[in-house]
């Protein structure tokens, strides 16, 4: 894909220390009060913010900007079957919602239902998982007028992104907890078999955030 097929992805997580981004099944505030306040300051940075559909589910979060002042993004959750709870906080009024599910998962009945919640609804391929094409997604965001894409989970997005190269920038917060097995690694297996072939992260800053860590930077392109 084109970098202008799509916009550009930056990925804003927290993490535990040994790299878990939460507990299993289990709504898990990582994030310090400044980590939050940046987190809501660079979702003002960007157009649109997006979570897969177990991110909803768990955690129910409203994607919007309230610990600081700014503009509020636009909304984007990745449901295969588009089986996510009517009443979640994305639905709440803003400045659009879309929720993006596959033609072979979702059910007419499913895409009624969410466009009568106030979403736009888009219907993609589906990857070999079964789950949304991430490239068909991109290409979808892009078209509704997106620029700027910033990606707060879950852990299955972040991978997925990762692996099929997506990914711009990072921002990870570091913090100094350990969540250990069974804990979720905030990504798992991106196809790196050998050193030279691993994401490389290129202008590196790294900031306190109370007593956590920032860890932002580039993420070069690979010929």
């Amino acid at each position: 894909m084109l970098a202008n097929d799509r916009p550009t992805v930056t990925i804003q997580a927290a993490q535990s220390l040994d790299g878990r981004i939460s507990l299993p099944q289990t709504r898990t505030l990582l994030s310090s009060r400044e980590g939050l306040e940046l987190a809501h300051r660079t979702r003002a940075k960007h157009d649109a913010v997006l979570v897969g559909s177990s991110t909803v589910k768990i955690d129910d979060p409203q994607l919007s900007v309230r610990y600081c002042a700014g503009s509020q993004p636009r909304r984007i959750v990745l449901a295969s079957s588009l089986d996510i709870p009517l009443a979640a906080k994305v639905f709440a009024p803003g400045p659009g919602v879309m929720v993006i599910g596959t033609r072979r998962s979702a059910p007419p009945e499913r895409v009624s239902a969410v466009r009568g919640a106030g979403a736009e609804v888009r219907l993609v391929q589906a990857d070999a998982f079964g789950l949304v094409s991430i490239g068909e997604a991109l290409r979808e965001i892009y078209a509704w007028g997106v620029r700027s894409l910033l990606v707060e989970g879950g852990a299955r997005i972040l991978t997925t992104l990762f692996r099929e190269r997506f990914v711009d920038d990072v921002l990870f917060e570091i913090v100094p907890v350990l969540l250990g097995a069974p804990g979720v690694p905030s990504v798992a297996d991106i196809g790196v078999s050998v050193l030279d072939n691993a994401p490389k992260i290129s202008d590196v800053r790294i900031t306190q955030l109370g007593s956590s860590i920032l860890v932002e930077g580039h993420v070069e392109r690979q010929s």
